[in-house]
């Protein structure tokens, strides 16, 4: 007969739990600057052309739970916002954080960044930054964040430096 080894009176640790980055881009939204995020597991899914919003926070929401392997924890989401500012499009963003959102306060650690590029108009500053509020006041007690990055004016965009030139008159 064959002896066995003695097993171990306790199983392997678990691994530390990972976190996630996800980037979601609309139709002809800009890819946003940076995040400070530590995450290591990273992941971009981007709107298809003739997608509606709704359509898209449904297929991103609906798969926020299987984007990210066993262990690995949402932890930062980017929405990447195009300019549109209809009802469908608010909804939409609205929708799509809340799940997001939602998803990580079980963790009670989460952030969201609405990104939008820096030559963006009033209207739409102004508007995610209403939905960032919002949403903010929504889920603070849950320990996440949610805020406003516009980027910034690439060297390429900016306008090229104006020269004045004076002259003395005796």
């Amino acid at each position: 007969m064959r002896k066995k080894a003695p097993r171990s009176p306790s199983p392997l640790p678990e691994p530390l739990g990972q976190g996630g980055l996800l980037v979601v881009v609309e139709f002809c939204g800009e890819w946003p600057s940076p995040t400070s995020s530590e995450a290591s597991v990273r992941r971009v899914v981007a709107q298809n052309e003739g997608e509606t919003p709704s359509a898209f926070a449904n297929r991103v929401g609906s798969s926020l739970d299987g984007l990210f392997g066993r262990g690995v924890r949402l932890e930062t989401v980017t929405l990447a916002c195009n300019e549109r500012l209809d009802p469908s499009a608010e909804s939409a963003r609205r929708k799509l954080l809340g799940l997001a959102l939602g998803s990580m306060a079980k963790h009670k650690t989460g952030r969201v960044y609405l990104a939008a590029s820096a030559r963006s108009g009033r209207r739409l500053r102004h508007a995610l930054s209403a939905l960032a509020q919002g949403l903010f006041d929504e889920w603070r007690t849950a320990g996440l964040e949610v805020s406003v990055d516009f980027g910034e004016e690439s060297r390429e965009s900016a306008p090229a430096p104006t020269f004045l030139f004076t002259a003395r008159v005796a």
